[in-house]
């Protein structure tokens, strides 16, 4: 520990990543894992593989090679004989490598590999060099962790207060359909699944807005995180010049330590409340907010049992609560055993789509798939050698350019009431609205100059 050793290893992160200068550099990024407990930062890249149109391009230091995609075999297979094996790897896949509506101004999957990259955490508070390329690399970045030190750390924003009104938040932002809409699919959604009394479906809408702000988007990134109490991961990403991925996500999709997995469960939801009993009527007590959770948890187990050792799965945290800034969420864990040779790339082949509809001839009417998910509802991810995990990429935004989009979901049962439902769209996309509230608005002088730091 040092001096600094009151402030959180993440704070410090952030700090670090600031002051390198790579914030807004292609292929950089900062992963925070709570689960974990880590912060993983890459920073040059120098290999990349990414996905659109139908091809997959290569780019290895600088040199790029794009080939059509074969009809046959495992795109993540694919992907997975192109790495370097001793490379950290930092990944985001968008939902639309299997849907008709794309952004083609993104790649449907991106994923990278830093020259060098470092590791925060409790126990290295001030950071370490977790990965270098080579031996030059390793000292540039211990160089630039020793400058980073340096430096003082900027004053810290203020708590955001009370929650502000949704009407307040959504001031200038365009959704891809109005409240009446959106609350007319939830009803008809509601009526078809009461044929199907275990079936569930999972309606999103979109939003989108113009921006005006200077501020730098690793700022939006924190502001969204520092407020948003029990996420599992947090993410930024420099796609490109100008193109921004960033997210806080209450739940894995799937971990990997070893042979051993690790999966969360996140279902059911009620606004956030200091009052345990509040907490407990919305959840424990309501039928539809425990069934939809113990369906998620089967539905979750029984992907996963075929990669893993028969009678190896078992539940290790049963429905505890996880408390964001906006909402609650029921919160199970099961573990299991891999098979031999099954790698995190086969998972992923299995898991799309995250948010669909059970049983699966539904999905068109939960989907109309008119809109871009871009990466909404995809997976966000980091992995280095036998350990690793993918995160469900929801309470998340994409900058591209002056614009930025933005998306949310819901879970609807045959219990479920369509006006509710409308109302928890809103308290689970409040967070990242208020984030993007205080962002554009103007900086004083005094807090710029502490959060405007020069490069190493």
């Amino acid at each position: 520990m040092t001096a600094r050793e009151g402030n959180s290893y993440w704070e410090q992160a952030c700090h670090f990543f600031r002051s390198t200068g790579f914030a807004e550099s292609s292929g950089s990024y900062f992963i925070h894992n709570k689960n974990s407990e880590t912060v993983k930062i890459g920073v040059m890249c120098q290999n990349s593989v990414s996905v659109s149109d139908e091809h997959i391009s290569y780019t290895e230091n600088g040199q790029s090679v794009t080939v059509a995609l074969q009809p046959e075999g495992s795109i993540f297979k694919r992907i997975e004989k192109v790495l370097k094996k001793d490379a950290p790897s930092f990944f985001v896949v968008s939902p639309d490598i299997y849907r008709r509506s794309v952004d083609e101004r993104i790649p449907q999957i991106l994923l990278v590999q830093p020259v060098i990259e470092f590791t925060f955490s409790p126990d290295r508070v001030d950071g370490e060099v977790s990965y270098a390329r080579d031996l030059a690399g390793e000292q540039q970045g211990d160089v630039m962790l020793r400058t980073s030190l340096e430096r003082p750390l900027p004053v810290q924003p203020d708590d955001p207060g009370e929650l502000r009104p949704f009407s307040e938040l959504v001031a200038d932002w365009v959704p891809d359909e109005d409240d009446e809409s959106f609350s007319k699919r939830l009803a008809e959604a509601i009526t078809i699944l009461r044929d199907h009394p275990d079936g569930k479906m999972t309606l999103t809408r979109a939003y989108e807005r113009r921006l005006t702000a200077v501020r730098s988007p690793f700022e939006l990134y924190e502001l969204h995180a520092r407020a948003n109490g029990e996420y599992a991961l947090s993410h930024f990403l420099c796609i490109r010049e100008n193109v921004f991925s960033l997210g806080t996500t209450p739940e894995n999709v799937l971990e990997i330590s070893g042979r051993t997995l690790s999966v969360d469960v996140v279902a059911a939801t009620c606004k956030s409340s200091d009052s345990d009993g509040y907490v407990a009527r919305e959840l424990y007590e309501n039928p539809k907010q425990v069934k939809e959770h113990k369906s998620s948890l089967n539905n979750r187990q029984n992907r996963f049992m075929p990669f893993c050792e028969d009678g190896s799965i078992r539940v290790v945290q049963d429905m505890q609560v996880k408390r964001l800034r906006n909402v609650c969420h029921l919160h199970s864990v099961f573990t299991g055993e891999l098979l031999p040779q099954v790698t995190i790339f086969d998972l992923m082949g299995n898991i799309f789509p995250l948010l669909g509809a059970r049983p699966r001839e539904l999905l068109a009417v939960a989907d109309p798939d008119t809109t871009p998910h871009r990466y909404y509802g995809g997976v966000v991810g980091h992995l280095h050698h036998e350990s690793g995990g993918c995160f469900l990429n929801i309470r998340n935004a994409l900058l591209d350019g002056d614009m930025i989009h933005a998306k949310v979901g819901v879970g609807v049962l045959a219990e479920s009431d369509a006006h509710s439902e409308l109302v928890e769209t809103r308290d689970k996309l409040s967070g990242l609205l208020e984030a993007i509230h205080l962002w554009k608005r103007p900086v004083p002088h005094e807090a710029g100059s502490g959060n405007r730091e020069e490069p190493v």
